[in-house]
């Protein structure tokens, strides 16, 4: 076996792109996955204390700030967790490409091994034909 062998084989080149493709997915994922998810964190830990007021403590004239659907920082945190969930496909893509990867890398490799067997054992059959007649 040649290295032209292995370079010329579709499925060893495949898998070797997917490889390096999800390596790179899969750690870009982690890594943003755990930055999002320690600011998701640090934002629930500081909303927690505040979050939980009754009525009686508002001020005059926020009535409607009451009734807004989200407040710019339960805004900015839903942003922030669809960044992370983004992230954690990601990561999870990675992982499947770095799985089919190798798969692909290993079945090539099997048919170069055959295909270079097959080459040697019709050597051995075309020299010990020749010896014999």
């Amino acid at each position: 076996m040649k290295p032209p062998d292995l370079y010329s084989d579709w499925k060893i080149v495949a898998g070797l792109a997917l490889v390096i493709l999800g390596a790179a997915n899969w750690f870009i994922g982690l890594q943003r996955t755990r930055q999002y998810s320690q600011i998701i964190a640090a934002a629930t830990h500081a909303a927690a204390a505040t979050d939980y007021r009754s009525f009686d403590e508002l001020e005059p004239g926020t009535g409607l700030a009451v009734l807004e659907p989200l407040t710019p920082r339960e805004r900015q945190l839903s942003y922030t967790t669809a960044r992370m969930d983004f992230y954690h496909a990601t990561f999870l893509t990675g992982q499947v490409l770095v799985l089919v990867g190798v798969l692909l890398g290993l079945l090539g490799f099997i048919s170069v091994i055959r295909r270079d067997s097959r080459a040697a054992l019709r050597k051995v059959g075309v020299k010990s034909g020749r010896s014999a007649g």
